[in-house]
C-alpha cells in the first residue's frame, strides 16, 4: 500500500430537503443525530463525531479519508498533483470539523478529501432505534469511466485493489476487504454507502424494517461473493443507496492472496441471486 490511512472518515451528501434527509438518517436508518446548523445535518454511527453529513451547499458529494500526521497531507498532495489538489481553507476545515485537509476531484466528479485530526466524540454512539449499527463501513461510487477512476484511486490516493467483479473494483485502505467500491455506470457520483451491523440477524431485521417503512429495496438480502458480506440495500436521500452489512472479510490474508477476478455477472454481486433494480449490480453480461 502506498499510504496508510486511519479510516474512511465521512461522507458529505448534498440534499434539497435537509429536514427530510435528516428524518431518514435518524428515524429510518438508525443513525444518531449530531451537530446541526442551518446548512448541515451530521450523524454519528460510532466514536467519531460524525460519519454522514447532509448539506444544503451546492457542489459535488465528498468522501473523506483520514491520515495520521500533518506531513501525510504533503505526501498526498504530491502524489495527487496530476489531479490538481488544493488545501481546504479555514472555513472549510471548520465546517468539516478537521484541523487541516486537502481535496481532489475524482474523475467521476466526487470530491475526495484527505483530512487530518478530524473530531472524535467522547460519547458512546446510540441510535434512535436499535438497527445494530457498529460503524461506517464503505462507500460505493458510480463511474462512467471506470479505468480513469481506478487509476485515480490506486495511483493518486494510494488504495490497493482487493478484487474485481467484471470491471467493478473493490479498494482497501486498511485490513477490511474494501472501503471504496467503484462500479461501471451510465452516470457519475456517489452510488451508495454501507454501515456495518453486528450480525446477519440485524441485516434481516433491518430488511423487514425497510419494508415496514416502504423504503424501496434495491438489492438483497444477499451475500457479496468478493467480500463475503451479508447485506440489504435500500434507497434514500441524496439519490444514493443505503446498505446494512455484516460479516465482511478482513485481515492480512487479503493482501497475501492478491486480487481476484470474478465474472461480470449479477451473481458476482450477490451469490444468493437476490433481484436488483440497479444496473451497476447486474454485471455487464446480465444488463
Amino acid at each position: 500500500m502506498t499510504q496508510r490511512y486511519r479510516d474512511l472518515r465521512y461522507l458529505r451528501v448534498p440534499v434539497d430537503d435537509l429536514n427530510a434527509a435528516a428524518a431518514f438518517a435518524g428515524d429510518v436508518f438508525g443513525l444518531q443525530p449530531a451537530d446541526r446548523d442551518d446548512e448541515n445535518a451530521r450523524f454519528r454511527s460510532d466514536a467519531r463525531n460524525y460519519a454522514l453529513c447532509y448539506t444544503r451547499e451546492k457542489g459535488p458529494a465528498a468522501v473523506a479519508l483520514t491520515v495520521a500526521q500533518e506531513e501525510d497531507l504533503d505526501v498526498a498532495e504530491a502524489r495527487l498533483r496530476t489531479w490538481t489538489p488544493r488545501r481546504l481553507d479555514r472555513e472549510e476545515c471548520r465546517i468539516r470539523q478537521i484541523k487541516a485537509g486537502l481535496v481532489a476531484l475524482a474523475p467521476n466528479t466526487v470530491s475526495v478529501e484527505i483530512v487530518w485530526r478530524p473530531l472524535t466524540s467522547g460519547w458512546r454512539y446510540h441510535g434512535p432505534r436499535d438497527a445494530g449499527i457498529i460503524g461506517f463501513q464503505a462507500v460505493q461510487l458510480a463511474c462512467a469511466d471506470i479505468r480513469a477512476n481506478e487509476d485515480f484511486w490506486v495511483n493518486g490516493i494510494g488504495a490497493d485493489i482487493s478484487d474485481w467483479a467484471g470491471d467493478a473494483v473493490y479498494l482497501r485502505i486498511d485490513d477490511a476487504h474494501h472501503r471504496i467500491a467503484l462500479y461501471p455506470s451510465g452516470r457519475d457520483g456517489v452510488l451508495g454507502a454501507t454501515w456495518a451491523v453486528e450480525s446477519m440477524n440485524n441485516v434481516m431485521q433491518d430488511w423487514y424494517f425497510f419494508q415496514s417503512r416502504q423504503i424501496p429495496i434495491i438489492h438483497g438480502p444477499g451475500r457479496q461473493p468478493a467480500s463475503n458480506a451479508i447485506f440489504v440495500t435500500g434507497s434514500g436521500p441524496g439519490g444514493i443507496y443505503y446498505t446494512y452489512a455484516a460479516e465482511i472479510d478482513s485481515g492480512p490474508h487479503i493482501t497475501t492472496r492478491g486480487p481476484r477476478q470474478f465474472p461480470d455477472t449479477a451473481l458476482s454481486h450477490c451469490s444468493w441471486g437476490s433481484p436488483t433494480s440497479a444496473p451497476e449490480f447486474l454485471g455487464g453480461e446480465d444488463r
